[in-house]
């Protein structure tokens, strides 16, 4: 798994960077950057935690179900 896109969301913009932001554009355009559902957990978790924006969460639950579909077309 290292050196996939997910690996390198979490590691050039941790939750704590990403989500603690006011501006909805660049978390949405992170979000559309992961491509794994452990990176989308640990963004959750952290939103869930620290900001518990309905709206990001319902953003992050989003790009898990696309990602879970996609895995199902391969």
């Amino acid at each position: 798994m290292s050196g996939n896109t997910g690996d390198t969301v979490l590691e050039d913009l941790p939750p704590e960077r990403l989500l603690s932001g006011d501006q909805l554009q660049p978390i949405l355009a992170g979000i559309r950057c992961m491509d794994s559902i452990e990176t989308i957990q640990t963004y959750l978790a952290y939103e869930t935690k620290h900001q518990d924006r309905t709206h990001v969460q319902d953003k992050l639950r989003l790009r898990a179900r696309e990602l879970r579909r996609s895995d199902g077309d391969e």
